[in-house]
């Protein structure tokens, strides 16, 4: 149980820190290549963009998981909490909404690029292979919204007496 606990809290984490710390490896392996040794590492340059793609669509799960996505602080500051409070839970069902939108659209991508071919330059991977993080990213997210949301929820009602 403890290890679903980490899990819940930090899988997001450390996946970002994970193709965070692969980005820095491999610039530093590329900085050295081409200035000390005078060659190119193509398919640590492309790695490299891979990892950077999917350290940004980790790293926005995770924000979605800690509620830390920009929003409009302008009009929460004017409006009473409790009219606040159903305006976040109104935008996050939206945002929920254009999730399952972009992850539709972002299997039907996954799949057409398995069907017609297309592969990264120096590696030879398909780049389906790739672009799985839009759909898994966006199902992450809207998890985590909706887990965020529910928690908030539970947590008003029992603070409220339960009702």
């Amino acid at each position: 149980m403890k290890v679903l606990k980490f899990l819940d809290e930090n899988f997001e984490k450390i996946l970002a820190n994970f193709f965070l710390f692969s980005m820095v490896f491999l610039l530093s392996a590329i900085v050295f290549f081409r200035f000390v040794l005078n060659r190119g590492l193509a398919f640590a340059e492309e790695l490299d963009r891979m990892a950077f793609v999917w350290m940004v669509y980790t790293a926005a799960a995770y924000a979605a998981q800690k509620g830390a996505h920009i929003r409009l602080e302008a009009v929460a500051l004017i409006l009473p909490k409790k009219v606040n409070q159903y305006m976040r839970y109104f935008a996050d069902l939206l945002w929920v909404g254009l999730n399952l939108v972009i992850v539709k659209e972002g299997i039907h991508v996954v799949v057409t690029m398995f069907t017609y071919r297309y592969e990264s330059p120096a590696l030879g991977w398909s780049m389906a292979y790739v672009y799985t993080i839009v759909p898994i990213s966006f199902i992450l997210m809207t998890f985590r919204i909706l887990q965020r949301n529910i928690r908030e929820i539970r947590q008003i009602k029992e603070a409220s007496g339960g009702n």
